[in-house]
């Protein structure tokens, strides 16, 4: 083999390991369910941030027939990961970062197949802020 030649072999083969390696695309239309996946997003509480982000409650069902090694991956490139769990049925509680639009994407860990997505709604922001101590 010539230099060139391994170099290309070498290029192609990373390419193929780098593409194995990517998330899964995510749906296009949302919201996303395989069958019998439920995956919700619910505020937590009443009351939003200044900017209008809010706590929620990140809850998942997965059929027995599915595996239960999942990963919740957050934002529109899915870089943040929010949650992992072994167990088929969970919850997660978020901090105050969650806004209209956020998305949240469950995967299986073990073949990286979507098995929900969907996108956060607007927060019931009408009532008052939580007043602190000493206000």
């Amino acid at each position: 083999m010539t230099p060139r030649s391994i170099f290309v072999a070498t290029s192609l083969a990373l390419v193929v390991g780098l593409a194995a390696c990517s998330a899964p695309a995510t749906p296009e239309q949302l919201p996303f369910f395989e069958p019998g996946v439920e995956f919700t997003v619910n505020q937590v509480g009443t009351g939003c941030t200044a900017d209008g982000a809010y706590r929620a409650k990140v809850s998942w069902d997965v059929p027995p027939s599915m595996s239960s090694k999942i990963e919740v991956q957050v934002g529109d490139d899915r870089s943040g990961v929010f949650a992992r769990s072994n167990d088929a049925t969970g919850s997660e509680e978020t901090g105050d970062w969650v806004r209209d639009g956020t998305l949240f994407v469950m995967v299986d860990r073990d073949s990286k197949m979507v098995l929900a997505a969907l996108k956060a709604g607007a927060g019931n922001c009408t009532a008052p802020a939580v007043e602190t101590a000493g206000d």
